[in-house]
């Protein structure tokens, strides 16, 4: 029996509508955060992800330089349509996380005025959930192009994110003490109960 994929410009709809909403609602909820006490440098983070998101969206793959543009994920509804829960249940984990976080949340690796360490809501399951929200929502994305490029540009962002992810949680360690690392040793970093 062949399987038929989703209509792609649905799919795209649904996917590049995620973003937006990400998007807006990260700007709209910067207005209330806690001034910042300590902060690191995380441009190479931010520069890893950006190269990941363009391997992802592939830009060099419509003019032919891209050498790993090729499809790698056969077109199948089911693939199409793991990409768009894959990227709705993102988005969703992503802001539940990010409102639980309120003022403490920052873009960069810092530590904020009056810090709280969070451990409701989704805390309670991951230490990093926002985190994994992105990385379901980066996953979702990447499915839905099905190229090796768009796989090799979810492996390079996962990586920023572990990287920077390290360095939030030496920051939080130094700034909590035995509370964070009693924290983090009954919850798991991104995935509940696994990892």
């Amino acid at each position: 029996m062949k399987t038929t994929p989703i209509t792609s410009s649905f799919m795209t709809f649904i996917i590049a509508a995620c973003w937006i909403i990400f998007g807006l609602y990260w700007l709209a909820s910067s207005g209330s955060l806690k001034p910042i006490q300590k902060t690191t440098d995380w441009l190479g983070v931010q520069l890893t992800v950006l190269a990941g998101f363009l391997l992802i969206l592939n830009p060099l793959g419509l003019a032919g330089i891209n050498p790993i543009a090729f499809r790698m994920i056969p077109s199948l509804w089911s693939v199409d349509l793991t990409a768009i829960l894959f990227t709705v249940a993102g988005l969703i984990i992503a802001i539940l996380a990010r409102r639980t976080l309120a003022g403490n949340w920052s873009r960069g690796v810092v530590i904020k005025e009056e810090h709280e360490l969070i451990s409701t809501g989704l805390y309670h399951y991951v230490r990093h959930p926002i985190y994994s929200g992105a990385l379901l929502m980066v996953l979702g994305t990447a499915l839905s192009f099905e190229t090796l490029s768009a796989c090799v540009g979810f492996l390079i962002i996962v990586f920023a994110f572990l990287v920077k992810l390290r360095a939030e949680e030496k920051i939080l360690t130094a700034h909590f003490s035995d509370k964070y690392l009693a924290y983090k040793e009954h919850t798991k970093a991104l995935i509940p109960f696994i990892w």
